[in-house]
């Protein structure tokens, strides 16, 4: 017998409420840097603009992050996986990996991207990771000045019964 996913609902702050598949939640078992109890999110893309994704923690409605893939911000912008990182994930094979920069505003409302905290996941397993890059040529706060309507770049599926109601 064929077992039928369990739909989950999520509150949110910034979307209302969200209906998903259980099987459309990434797990994160780290967490992310400053939010380490946040593991549980779904990824999709913004209704509005055509690079931006958003990644929403199921339990916590008010935490959400915008995210671009990286192209969005630098042309050859590469992350190269550790041993650890790609066991933590599941991975097989790298080249299966999807990577993300994590957008944020400044003061002033300049968009930035943060090079140094990269997220990775396997699409596949559905599981996450934030890296932390020592590199000191990958900055935190990288100005980000590619138009966020241009197409969408290396995309993890987001949840395929996502439905918002406001």
């Amino acid at each position: 017998m064929a077992r039928e996913d369990q739909e989950v609902n999520i509150v949110t702050t910034r979307f209302g409420l969200i209906h998903a598949d259980e099987t459309d939640v990434i797990r994160i078992p780290e967490g992310l840097v400053g939010f380490r109890n946040a593991t549980l999110f779904v990824l999709f893309p913004d209704p509005e603009s055509a690079s931006l994704y958003w990644l929403q923690s199921v339990t916590s409605p008010e935490l959400a992050f915008g995210l671009v893939a990286p192209p969005i911000a630098l042309d050859d912008y590469q992350v190269e996986l550790r041993p650890a990182d790609r066991s933590a994930l599941e991975l097989d094979d790298e080249r299966e990996a999807l990577t993300y920069l994590i957008l944020n505003r400044t003061e002033s409302g300049v968009l930035t991207v943060n090079l140094q905290g990269p997220l990775v996941f396997n699409p596949v397993r559905r599981l996450g990771r934030q890296l932390v890059l020592t590199s000191s040529r990958h900055a935190v706060r990288f100005p980000l000045e590619r138009d966020l309507s241009e197409p969408r770049i290396g995309v993890l599926q987001g949840p395929s019964s996502l439905r918002a109601t406001a």
